[in-house]
């Protein structure tokens, strides 16, 4: 999930690499959830559990805050530290709500969608033809079935110039240009079987351009 886009962030990270140079920045993921925190730092704080087996290298810690809510939180990591967490929930269509006007507030927008696996780039369908076209492909992709998992991109456009959000073509246009401490936080309602039971809900923090970056350092 954390991947979100991740095909178009690797083909940018070259003109990123190129235009942000120097060491990465310190950041938060969410409050209280720094981005490259040791594990052993977060693995040592109160409530937190290790997870087993598939999930031994993961932290979770119940009654994280955010949003107005209390979540479960999982905490991932790369060898250099924390670097995403993701919050889970039952689902609902009050709380989905909750949290699009949450991040509205904190001047998240949205710009991408997948439906089950079919990607939609927002910018892409409303450079072409408006906002019909965008609604015309989302209703494409949920006519003929109800998708088992819908997931909404946002980003925090306080750190992308407006020039560049106004004149990009693309988001992978867009994310060849962003500042690489420019936070994605993906939101996900999914559900197991067809009658769409056991629904899900899920927040992912992360700083996609800023782990690729880690994996392939300036020279």
């Amino acid at each position: 999930m954390h991947v979100l886009f991740l095909r178009i962030l690797t083909q940018a990270l070259l003109a990123v690499a190129l235009l942000f140079p120097g060491s990465l920045l310190a950041a938060s993921l969410l409050p209280g959830f720094e981005y490259g925190t040791p594990k052993s730092a977060i693995a040592s704080r109160e409530g937190v559990s290790m997870g087993k087996e598939d999930f031994q290298d993961h932290a979770f810690l119940k009654g994280v805050q955010w949003a107005g809510y209390a979540w479960t939180a999982q905490c991932h990591f790369s060898d250099a530290g924390l670097n995403g967490v993701t919050l889970y929930s039952s689902y609902s269509r009050e709380l989905l709500t909750q949290i699009s006007d949450y991040l509205k507030a904190q001047k998240f927008q949205m710009l991408g969608m997948i439906i089950d696996d079919k990607a939609l780039d927002m910018i892409s369908l409303v450079k072409l033809g408006g906002i019909k076209a965008f609604q015309k492909r989302f209703r494409e992709l949920t006519s003929a079935h109800i998708p088992q998992k819908i997931s909404y991109a946002w980003y925090d456009i306080t750190k992308i110039p407006q020039e560049q959000l106004r004149d990009a073509a693309s988001l992978g246009q867009l994310l060849m240009l962003v500042p690489k401490d420019t936070l994605q936080v993906d939101v996900t309602q999914s559900a197991n079987g067809k009658e769409l039971t056991d629904r899900m809900l899920t927040v992912h923090f992360s700083y996609p351009i800023m782990d690729e970056l880690r994996k392939h350092p300036n020279p």
